[in-house]
């Protein structure tokens, strides 16, 4: 039988009135909820914020361990 994990990713945005990029997001990932979270990021353009959502469920996808 194969092992099951569960991971989880949260994004939590924001916009920083005046800056220049005003958007902010911390996301943060685990592919294995029992070691909690594991790698937390923040971007400011929400197309790196698609690529770390792509990269992390690649991840879940291929089974791989942070």
């Amino acid at each position: 039988m194969a092992s099951e994990t569960t991971g989880v990713l949260i994004i939590r945005a924001w916009i920083e009135p005046g800056s220049s990029e005003p958007l902010r997001a911390r996301v943060r990932t685990t592919t294995d909820v029992s070691g909690g979270a594991e790698r937390t990021q923040t971007f400011s353009k929400a197309e790196d914020v698609c690529a770390a959502v792509r990269a992390w469920l690649s991840e879940i996808e291929g089974g791989v361990e942070n």
